[in-house]
């Protein structure tokens, strides 16, 4: 079967990719990774060169490029394509509507990850596929409750080449979740961060707004990357919410709290543990940040944290029995 894939530049995207290899029996003849922001752009310059099949995985869709997708989904429905789409992001029911009606086989499940919808859509008694999902989904969508999914993240992750995630599509498309070469790669990824955590607490300032203490961190080189960084921050200074800024973005994180909220706020979205937004620090923040004086910018981006914070209020999130 030919088909292009097109899916998140990350764990789950790569994930939901293999398993959706696996249920057709065949690896895409192309593969896109891309952010929901950009799947416009992608669809908008794709040509199907005999190819009929599109799966669109792990990417969800924003008010501002709607419209943009539509338009490119027409045009290849229009040519002859199929096209499957599965997410696991929160959507507005109007979307799938009009998707709907464009012919697009919409599967749209947010008690999951990426892969895990793919998995209960396309082939839920592939073994292979469901310990996949279940890794991909402890990690993504925060329930940690895989260990194979710490493993495998940092895996996926250690490499930010679309070359490097292909290979790993290839990989666990043949049924294969862990080999010596992944067990190489977790124990320099471990060490690095072992050295990172060390480095870490010059980044971060820790807040306490409405009786809940929050940890505020500016982006450092190298690794811990935010997904562990959170969980050995918050650990440590008994937050339960976790942010970070990278200049352009910014993230939040917690175990008990519903953060979406605060990222849609920001303009941005996600899940209820782990969500962010488009955050543009302002460019003399960046330059003294560049020069080694990180204050102004952490006091910068604590203030933007606390004003979300006490607009949108705090709510406990509660646990639900997923996957």
């Amino acid at each position: 079967m030919d088909y292009y894939a097109i899916v998140h530049n990350d764990f789950d995207g790569t994930a939901s990719a293999s398993v959706y290899a696996r249920a057709v029996s065949s690896l895409p003849k192309n593969v896109w990774f891309t952010e929901p922001t950009k799947l416009h752009e992608v669809l908008s310059k794709l040509e199907l060169r005999g190819v009929n099949t599109i799966m669109i995985g792990d990417l969800g869709l924003n008010e501002s490029t709607f419209s943009s997708i539509i338009e490119a989904l027409k045009r290849l429905r229009d040519e002859g394509a199929t096209v499957q789409w599965f997410d696991h992001h929160v959507w507005k029911d109007e979307w799938k509507s009009k998707l709907k009606e464009l012919g697009v086989e919409v599967y749209h499940d947010v008690t999951t990850c990426g892969a895990g919808v793919v998995n209960k859509v396309m082939n839920p008694n592939d073994e292979v596929s469901k310990k996949l999902a279940s890794a991909d989904c402890s990690v993504d969508i925060w329930l940690h409750d895989d260990p194979l999914g710490e493993k495998l993240r940092r895996i996926v992750e250690n490499d930010r080449s679309f070359e490097w995630k292909r290979k790993l599509i290839e990989v666990f498309y043949n049924g294969t979740l862990w080999n010596e070469e992944f067990q190489k790669i977790l124990e320099k990824r471990i060490n690095e961060e072992l050295d990172g955590y060390r480095k870490i607490w010059k980044y971060v300032k820790v807040l306490e707004v409405e009786g809940v203490k929050i940890v505020v961190a500016i982006r450092w080189k190298g690794p811990p990357d935010i997904s562990y960084a959170s969980q050995f921050l918050m650990t440590r200074t008994g937050a339960d919410i976790f942010v970070s800024a990278n200049g352009k973005a910014i993230s939040f994180r917690s175990n008990v709290i519903d953060i979406r909220r605060f990222a849609v706020s920001l303009g941005g979205g996600g899940h209820p543990l782990a969500a962010g937004a488009s955050l543009r620090i302002p460019l003399a923040y960046r330059i003294l940040r560049k020069f080694g004086i990180r204050g102004p910018v952490i006091d910068w981006v604590s203030k933007v944290v606390v004003d979300v914070i006490k607009k949108e209020g705090i709510v406990r999130y509660e646990r639900k029995n997923i996957h």
